[in-house]
């Protein structure tokens, strides 16, 4: 007699999808002003819907968008880091 399994499908965090991070952080790179917080808001609020749909509690789901953005921070800081190293000195 086989013994039923289940399994339990985890997600990989939205702050480590590395390509994700890169793209929104090199789109916010390219935006200012108005046009920059618009895209944000929307990146956000989607992101946010994508994790409630996947089962996530509001606060967890917030935490984890708060996470997605430190990691594009990081982004513009690893990507300015670089810039300047190209600098003449």
């Amino acid at each position: 007699m086989m013994q039923e399994q289940s399994a339990e499908l985890i997600r990989f965090p939205i702050d480590r999808r590395v390509t994700l991070v890169r793209s929104a952080a090199q789109e916010l790179l390219e935006l200012n002003g108005e046009p920059a917080n618009v895209y944000w808001r929307s990146m956000a609020a989607r992101l946010l819907r994508e994790l409630i749909d996947q089962g996530k509690g509001m606060d967890d789901a917030r935490i984890e968008v708060l996470r997605f953005f430190e990691a594009v921070q990081a982004e513009f800081r690893r990507t300015a880091d670089a810039d300047r190293s190209l600098m003449p000195a």
